[in-house]
């Protein structure tokens, strides 16, 4: 059993997107972490879990969120998540299927038994992927939009949880890697995201500027894992048609390293 669902949100109170879409059974176990300031706006039917006064920012609330949590199994939500059903090989219809309150327990028991397996830290993949209708799961792959920690099994105090201020679901990942901790995607289950910069949430603070630093702070902290290139953003948010900085990442690589003595040993 998955212990909690915490929902990360600021500016979005009437715009509770993955709340809307979850199921009941989830719902049940799910709380909207939110700033003092916003309390007082939410309907009764939401659950709060009310941040320190000092945390304003994505990164420190969910390193705040992981701290209280080492003895559960929980997860950690965008506030802006659709789920899906990949089709199958031998399915015909829609490549993306909203998921039923039926797939949902089948998701969670799959994430539990990978936690039994002994992963530490598990995902759904993005739906701007490709489908890959004849798997079930990838391993060693980014994660971001959600993740699930089991807390039990993560190194707490050896990951530099919220040095970046952006991206840091891309920073932790590779440090869990990079420190031997391997991960698991589904690939059955995914979730989507209207856009990488709707108003609200991160976008409160994110510039173009901010996102580009951070990309070069990640690509400093994992040299050898991250490169740099320039894009055009294409998505529908505020910097759409804008040139920014993307990062191409060697995901399985970074766990490779884990398990060579050196780096130097490792890229020789």
């Amino acid at each position: 059993m998955i212990d909690h669902f915490f929902i990360t949100t600021l500016n979005r109170i009437n715009n509770q997107r993955t709340w809307e879409n979850l199921s009941p059974s989830w719902r049940e176990r799910t709380s909207l972490v939110v700033q003092n300031h916003e309390v007082d706006k939410y309907p009764e039917k939401y659950n709060l879990v009310v941040l320190p006064d000092s945390i304003r920012s994505l990164s420190p609330t969910k390193e705040w969120i992981i701290r209280q949590n080492t003895n559960k199994r929980f997860a950690i939500l965008d506030d802006d998540l659709s789920f899906t059903r990949t089709r199958s090989v031998d399915e015909q219809g829609a490549s993306n299927i909203p998921m039923t309150d039926k797939n949902f327990d089948d998701l969670e028991k799959i994430i539990c038994h990978w936690f039994d397996e002994g992963y530490s830290h598990c995902g759904l993949d993005a739906v701007w992927n490709p489908p890959t209708r004849d798997k079930l799961y990838k391993v060693n792959s980014r994660i971001c939009m959600n993740v699930f920690y089991d807390g039990s099994k993560i190194p707490i105090d050896e990951i530099d949880w919220s040095r970046l201020v952006c991206s840091q679901d891309f920073d932790c990942c590779l440090q869990l890697l990079r420190l031997g901790y391997q991960n698991r995607l589904s690939l059955k289950y995914r979730v989507g995201q209207i856009s990488t910069q709707a108003k609200g949430g991160c976008a409160e603070y994110r510039t173009i500027e901010v996102h580009n630093d951070c990309m070069k702070k990640l690509a400093e902290y994992h040299k050898g894992f991250v490169q740099l290139y320039e894009k055009v953003e294409t998505g529908s948010g505020e910097w759409k048609g804008m040139e920014k900085i993307a990062a191409r990442i060697s995901w399985k690589k970074a766990y490779q390293s884990s398990q060579i003595n050196t780096l130097e040993e490792f890229f020789s």
